[in-house]
């Protein structure tokens, strides 16, 4: 079951991938301690501690498009779900070192990272072929160009300075329902075939 939660587990996986990714980088010691000390949740800030590595920011969600009309879900022989709701997850990732050569190679291994690997298949090491009919098993995880007038906007709205960042976009992260509605179907059908006659008038 995709449960409420599953927006908060996707961000910790996806938390899990970049640390592993950053710690062999093969040739780069970018003196790592774990996946929570050093990538916050928090937006990019002048202000965040300097320990820190790394922004993985969410920083919009939305319902996909494709899926959003998909057709209630048989439970048993006499209940009703709704379908799982679809959502788009879109992060802005924003490396944290002073010097901008370390903030391209960080850029440069997440960008290789999930260009080899674009799929999360499962949460911390659960499976994800247990949604209640809404997902397919993965999500996929794809670079997204961000315009320079979008990220102008984006560092405004965030009262900082303007930094080297990049856009990952999460589809489909399905949340299941909980309720269950009570539904009379068909259970069986008959047919009767046969030839109808007039009567005398």
């Amino acid at each position: 079951m995709s449960s409420y939660t599953i927006i908060q587990n996707t961000s910790e996986e996806l938390r899990r991938r970049i640390f592993n990714a950053l710690a062999s980088a093969p040739d780069a010691d970018l003196n790592l301690q774990n996946p929570e000390a050093d990538i916050t949740f928090s937006p990019p800030s002048d202000q965040l501690s300097n320990n820190l590595t790394l922004s993985l920011y969410l920083y919009h969600i939305e319902v996909n498009g494709d899926l959003r009309n998909q057709r209630r879900l048989a439970v048993g022989q006499s209940g009703i779900r709704l379908p799982p709701i679809p959502l788009d997850l879109r992060y802005l990732v924003t490396p944290l070192d002073d010097t901008e050569t370390i903030n391209q190679l960080i850029i440069g291994r997440i960008v290789q990272h999930f260009y080899e690997e674009p799929f999360l298949t499962s949460l911390n090491g659960t499976p994800l072929d247990d949604s209640f009919g809404g997902s397919s098993g993965q999500f996929r995880i794809m670079l997204e160009s961000l315009s320079i007038e979008f990220l102008s906007q984006l560092w405004s709205s965030l009262n900082t300075d303007f930094r080297l960042a990049i856009g990952y976009h999460v589809r489909v992260v399905p949340i299941d329902t909980t309720e269950v509605a009570a539904s009379k179907r068909v259970s069986e059908s008959h047919a009767a075939v046969g030839l109808m006659t007039k009567g005398n008038s």
